[in-house]
Parts: C-alpha cells; sequence; structure tokens
C-alpha cells in the first residue's frame, strides 16, 4: 500500500518537483553560468603584466642594473616618511638634484600607479603634498629627472608611513 502510494505521487507530480531532475539539470547549469562569468571576466579586465616588447625590454636589463650600481656609487640611501598628506624624503648623503621623480608602483596593476615629483627644500629635504595617500603594498622608485640613477625600496601605506629607499643590487 505505501509503495503504491510513492509512485502515485510520483507519477503524479510535475517534473519541476522531482528532486533526481534537479540533481541532473543543477551541475551543468551551474558550470555553464561559471564559465559565462569567466569569460566577462576575461574579456573586461586588463592583463597588465603582458607587454608586446619583452625581447627589448630584456635587452633593456643591462641599462637598469647600471642605474643602480651608479646609486650605489654615488652612496645613495633616503628615508621617506609620510605625515598626513605630506611625502618627505631626506637623504643620508649630500644630494643636490632641485626635483626628484618618486613612484609609489602597485606590485600589479600598472593603471594605480602614481607619480609625484619632490621638490628640493632650503632644509635639504624633498617633499610634496600628495590628495590621496594609496592603501595596500607598493614598490617605491626615486630617480631624478635625467634617470641616470634610481634607489628603491617597498611600503605597505595601510599600515607603514616610515620607508628605506636604496640601490636594489644583490
Amino acid at each position: 500500500m505505501i509503495t503504491s502510494m510513492n509512485k502515485e505521487i510520483n507519477e503524479n507530480t510535475p517534473w519541476y518537483k522531482q528532486w533526481m531532475v534537479w540533481m541532473v539539470i543543477t551541475p551543468p547549469v551551474t558550470a555553464v553560468i561559471a564559465g559565462i562569468i569567466t569569460i566577462n571576466l576575461a574579456i573586461s579586465s586588463d592583463d597588465g603584466l603582458v607587454v608586446d616588447d619583452y625581447y627589448k625590454q630584456g635587452l633593456g636589463i643591462n641599462q637598469t642594473l647600471q642605474r643602480d650600481q651608479l646609486a650605489r656609487d654615488m652612496n645613495l640611501d633616503a628615508e621617506l616618511s609620510i605625515e598626513s598628506n605630506t611625502i618627505k624624503v631626506q637623504f643620508v648623503s649630500n644630494m643636490n638634484d632641485p626635483a626628484l621623480s618618486l613612484s609609489f608602483i602597485h606590485p600589479t596593476q600598472s593603471q594605480r600607479d602614481i607619480i609625484v615629483l619632490l621638490v628640493r627644500s632650503a632644509e635639504g629635504l624633498y617633499q610634496s603634498d600628495i590628495p590621496d595617500v594609496p592603501k595596500g603594498n607598493r614598490n617605491l622608485l626615486l630617480e631624478p629627472s635625467d634617470k641616470s640613477w634610481r634607489i628603491s625600496g617597498r611600503i605597505n601605506l595601510s599600515e607603514e608611513k616610515l620607508a628605506v629607499l636604496q640601490p636594489n643590487l644583490k
């Protein structure tokens, strides 16, 4: 009697109320939705890590190393501090350039990079105002306008307000 009632219920219920139908339909539908989301993300987001002229960039690595070596030969080390919306850079040795370029480089997204021009003050500090200090991890790159040398460092702007900049030779 009970089994005949179950058969009657199963035979009389519509297909969309059958659990077995949903168990079969759910995985393919989920895969199609996930595929559409993946394609949408691939089309709408930019892969900033891939460059067209990777060969030329590979050849240019020697020039980059020479810039680091020159900074080491000049004994360039600096300390960066951020107080409210003012960036200050103090060199350990004397520096006479009138202005320097400081780049806050995002590790993966080049459109989030920020370049700030630091001007030398009477006290020998290089400083500039920045309207919006970015948050998160940033690589720092400090160089003169002629790009003859460079020093670099890292900072987590969410937690730190001080960083050391030095030549990147190992």
